[in-house]
């Protein structure tokens, strides 16, 4: 869980947290991450929380956004 007490930063938590699920197999290549909405309202944090964090998980390569369609996770390296 994230927490607002913990120096790092909630959006890295958050990416943190999705990050171990893509590399554990939880969250597979190809399949989509939950919605800004749902990820809102499981982890308690804000809109600009989140796109925080999926602009992480996209410059660590681990996810790929498309418009309109939503963001994914990428295929293994």
């Amino acid at each position: 869980m994230t927490s607002p007490l913990n120096n790092v930063p909630l959006y890295r938590q958050l990416a943190d947290l999705l990050a171990k699920e893509i590399e554990e197999g939880k969250l597979r290549p190809g399949q989509p991450l939950p919605s800004e909405l749902h990820l809102q309202q499981t982890y308690g944090v804000a809109r600009g929380t989140v796109r925080m964090a999926m602009r992480e998980l996209r410059e660590r390569g681990l996810v790929v956004t498309v418009q309109a369609r939503g963001t994914f996770v990428s295929e293994r390296r």
